[in-house]
């Protein structure tokens, strides 16, 4: 119901959003921007976690050899559309990308050889994964940026999150990479996990704290429909905190991130240097190369298929392996931007006009009109700037968003290697 009535009130949107099966010509690589960044999805992972919604397969090392090599031909094909762009960051995801590190390490090595890349290389890591091995390699790499999902610290709770690790093996790691000395450290924590009280939360953020991090990122727990995790909720018949109760838990994660000296920096992240950031989202184009992977530039978001099969078929048989296309209207650009914008928790006036050519206050005169009217948002230095309870409905807009858009695009991405046509 939220997302429908955004749709129709900002968007002005009766029709839902239309993906086609991509055919050569129906993207214009031309209107790519000239400073681009460049995500790379790694799908395997030794288990799978109930909860994960993400494009994810079983660890084989044959298959993980042809995934390496199908990685770089797409890299190759994309030559001609980026050879004259500026790569500006470089965003390594999963799955679990270190079971690939020495893969990564020749992909990582195309790239910079083929591209205009200078930038930061961030990377995801699986806290049992950690070794002096591992963080040197990483070092080696020029990867500066890494986030260590840990979730929670209680065992409990990790055990049925499915995590093959416990406190005691997330404090040896976070010491050993807090010795190697990145750029930035981020860790990835998780609220409202089913049975989870506010004590738990609050002893989560404080052994976090305790560590002195660069940046942390704490969320809650989105139970995609499409995950086990959903069923398994429903069979124990587990209860969770509501909407109210989740905004009380942002305004104690607030306080006590203020008395560790860290500050929001994002919707779901905290940070002691507003400039040193580790984000995955919040990149205005981005291309994507491996199974699942998205990108977006211009008009046009796509994504590649999910099926890692055939994935690496279209790749040896030198085909790009995008699977849909969703071609925006010009309103659609420019919602795009504002929604990621607003996760920021900062609109730049400025820099939309430089994008888009016009005044944002006019062309979402009634968005604008609501931030204002209900408190949502604040001007200044031309800026917009979202007040707290702004932030808490973003929080909630973005978790329905992830429940009724990207759950059915994803679960159908899943379950259909090349989709013809898809609405949501």
């Amino acid at each position: 119901m939220v997302t429908h009535l955004l749709r129709r009130m900002i968007l002005k949107k009766k029709e839902k959003f239309l993906f086609k099966r991509y055919e050569e010509g129906n993207i214009d690589f031309d209107s790519m921007n000239n400073e681009i960044g460049i995500y790379i999805h790694i799908p395997f992972c030794k288990s799978i976690c109930p909860y994960c919604p993400y494009n994810k397969v079983l660890y084989e090392k044959n298959k993980a050899q042809r995934y390496k090599e199908a990685l770089i031909k797409e890299i190759h094909l994309y030559k001609e559309k980026l050879q004259d762009k500026k790569i500006t960051s470089i965003y390594i995801g999963g799955g679990t990308p270190t079971l690939l590190i020495k893969e990564l390490e020749d992909i990582l090595n195309v790239v910079k050889d083929k591209y205009d890349f200078c930038g930061d290389i961030g990377i995801e890591i699986y806290p049992t994964a950690v070794n002096e091995e591992l963080l040197s390699k990483l070092k080696e790499m020029k990867i500066n940026l890494i986030s260590l999902g840990v979730q929670t610290f209680d065992d409990e709770k990790l055990k049925f999150l499915g995590r093959a690790y416990t406190e005691n093996e997330i404090h040896k790691a976070i010491t050993l990479i807090n010795s190697f000395h990145f750029q930035c450290v981020d860790i990835d924590i998780m609220t409202n996990i089913p049975g989870q009280t506010c004590k738990d939360i609050q002893r989560d953020l404080e052994k976090v704290y305790d560590y002195e991090i660069d940046q942390l990122s704490i969320y809650p727990l989105i139970v995609f429909p499409m995950t086990h995790l959903s069923r398994r909720i429903k069979q124990k018949g587990l209860t969770r905190f509501n909407e109210w109760e989740e905004k009380k838990i942002l305004q104690m994660i607030d306080t006590i991130s203020k008395d560790y000296g860290y500050e929001r920096t994002s919707i779901w992240t905290y940070g002691k240097n507003t400039e040193n950031r580790y984000t995955s989202v919040t990149r205005e184009s981005f291309v994507g190369f491996g199974g699942g992977a998205s990108s977006h530039f211009g008009n046009y978001f796509y994504m590649n298929t999910f099926n890692i099969d055939a994935y690496i078929s279209a790749l040896e048989e030198e085909r790009l392996p995008i699977n849909i296309v969703n071609t925006m209207t010009d309103r659609e650009r420019m919602i795009f931007w504002l929604f990621w914008r607003c996760y920021d928790g900062e609109i730049h006036q400025k820099r939309f006009y430089e994008l888009f050519g016009k005044d944002m206050k006019k062309e979402f005169q009634l968005l604008f009109i609501l931030l204002k009217l209900f408190s949502l948002g604040k001007e200044k230095n031309g800026k917009v700037i979202l007040t707290d309870l702004g932030r808490f409905i973003y929080h909630y807009v973005e978790k329905q968003y992830s429940i009724h858009y990207l759950n059915y695009l994803w679960q159908r991405s899943m379950e259909e290697a090349w989709i013809e046509e898809i609405q949501i």
